[in-house]
Parts: C-alpha cells; sequence; structure tokens
C-alpha cells in the first residue's frame, strides 16, 4: 500500500511504531525495525511537521518517543526536541508512558533532563 501524501504517511508509520512500545517485550523485532527504517528515511523536517499538525493520538506519540530515543535518530539529530513538541512528548510520557519511556526521559532524551 502506497501513501503519498508524506505527512499521512508518517503518522500511519508513527503509530505502527508506537504498537511496538506497547509489547511486554519492548518490541524491536525486525519487523519493528523496518518501520524505523520507514521513518527514518523520511525528512526529519517532515517527522516534526506530521506531529505538529493537528493533534497526534496516543500511538503516534508513542512512536514518537520511540523514534526520537532511537540510536539512529539521536546520532543524527540529537535528543532535544523544539516546543511545544517537546512538552506535548513529555506530558504523554509522564501521563501514560511505559517505563522504558520514563526511563529515556529522565536520562536525557528528547531534552528532558530536568523533567520528570
Amino acid at each position: 500500500m502506497a501513501v503519498p501524501d508524506s505527512i499521512e504517511r508518517i503518522r500511519v508509520l508513527l503509530a505502527w511504531a508506537g504498537v511496538a512500545a506497547r509489547e511486554s517485550t519492548g518490541g524491536l523485532k525486525w519487523y519493528d525495525m523496518a518501520v524505523e527504517q520507514l521513518l527514518l528515511a523520511e525528512d526529519p523536517d517532515l517527522v516534526i511537521a506530521a506531529l505538529a499538525t493537528g493533534t497526534p493520538s496516543p500511538g503516534q506519540l508513542d512512536g514518537a518517543a520511540q523514534l526520537f530515543s532511537s540510536f539512529e535518530w539521536t546520532t543524527a539529530h540529537g535528543r532535544d526536541l523544539a516546543e511545544p513538541l517537546r512538552s506535548m512528548l513529555i506530558a504523554h510520557i509522564q501521563a501514560d508512558g511505559t517505563d522504558p519511556m520514563r526511563f529515556r526521559m529522565r536520562h536525557g532524551y528528547y531534552g528532558a533532563e530536568r523533567s520528570a
């Protein structure tokens, strides 16, 4: 299935990536990594725009938390996220995040060294 609209494609991929965040195994099986690779191949500005446009679903925020704390993303783009995305992601993690998401938040991912 091809999704020609970049923003919509990224939203679908983020929601798909978010499924792995809620798996008891922590995800990151080969098919989870394939979704991550598809997201990493997208223009980073479009990934940010996909989250900034409209209201992201909890699944999309889970996927964003996975993506923004991945080695590949942080190596290429750093850990700091611009406001208001940073605050939105931190609020989501504080309210409904998994233990691994909270761990990464406490250890400086998402530019959240001072948070939670």
